[in-house]
């Protein structure tokens, strides 16, 4: 089912261009300590911190062969950070207020203490005000993690990226796109590139294809993966081919971008993973980028999610 998101994308749009100025200023603030989505949920009184740690902490990724933890979540009761939590990278401050507040407000700071970090101050009158507003909190909560990680993920890869991969796709497809570095394996076909890393156990790769159309659509698009795909991305073995299990994919689309999500699977092999597709048009074609993750036995929402920072890296060159 495909949902509007308009408002949504073009926030994010005017947020990307403002954390790619900000990269380029220099800092004396200390690097803030933990890995992508960890947050630390911290405040004075026990039964607010674990409201909202609880909540948190079961929030899912869905998109996955199996779900997993949207956040890794750390709750501490203390009267205020200290120098041990002073330093995390994601901070929610809960604070019991005596005002009579409506429903709890959620204000942000960005880089207090350490770069990068994000500080939430979520304030309510009461533990119990936070668990009747729990939806309404943990999708804001949510959202602005999750955005800010991918923004950081941008800025990592405007720092530092595969500069031959950056090449091909601009001389390919006129098309600016930032790729880990460690993607240095490349594969090419018709209107074709396949950008992928040297592990075996855990697989990581960005494609480019392009197709002739002229209008955006979720079935033309899962239709023409599975056949360039098929052509492209072949197994091991004769028959052997990726294709889309199409039962698990989510979309959600503006009049100039598709976005796909769900699960891919090879036909005559057990191999399979998650990918995360952006579609847009460009001339007289369809522009894809899409990234895809094998990696039996272990988590990959932080994979994907690295590699998901890469199609937000993408701009079409004049």
């Amino acid at each position: 089912m495909l949902r509007r998101t308009a408002k949504i994308l073009t926030v994010l749009g005017l947020l990307l261009a403002i954390v790619a100025a900000c990269t380029e200023q220099p800092t004396l603030q200390p690097s803030s300590g933990g890995r992508p989505y960890e947050l630390l949920v911290t405040g004075s009184d026990s039964a607010a911190v674990f409201a909202v740690a609880s909540g948190l902490r079961a929030l899912t990724m869905d998109e996955l062969p199996q779900p997993e933890p949207a956040f890794d979540v750390t709750a501490i009761v203390d009267e205020g950070l200290t120098q041990l939590t002073r330093y995390a990278r994601n901070i929610i401050l809960v604070t019991l207020v005596s005002d009579s507040l409506l429903r709890p407000s959620i204000t942000y700071e960005r880089d207090v203490y350490a770069q990068p970090q994000l500080i939430l101050h979520v304030r309510a009158t009461s533990a119990e005000q936070l668990r009747d507003s729990a939806a309404g909190c943990l999708r804001i909560l949510s959202y602005q993690f999750e955005r800010q990680e991918l923004l950081r993920g941008v800025a990592r890869l405007k720092q530092s990226h595969n500069v031959r991969a950056a090449q091909m796709a601009d001389s390919a497809f006129g098309l600016r796109l930032w790729v880990p570095q460690d993607l240095s394996r490349t594969r090419t076909g018709r209107d074709f590139v396949w950008f992928a890393n040297n592990q075996t156990d855990v697989m990581q790769s960005i494609c480019v294809y392009r197709y002739k159309a002229s209008k955006l659509a979720a079935g033309m698009a899962l239709r023409k993966r599975d056949s360039i795909m098929r052509v492209n991305v072949p197994g091991e073995l004769p028959g052997m081919y990726m294709a889309t299990n199409k039962r698990s994919v989510k979309g959600r689309a503006t009049s100039e971008l598709l976005e796909l999500r769900g699960l891919w699977e090879m036909q005559g092999d057990a191999m399979g993973g998650p990918f995360v597709s952006h579609s847009f048009v460009k001339g007289d074609s369809i522009v894809t980028v899409e990234a895809f993750v094998y990696a039996p036995s272990k988590r990959k929402r932080s994979i994907i999610r690295r590699l998901e920072a890469s199609l937000y890296s993408m701009k079409a060159e004049e």
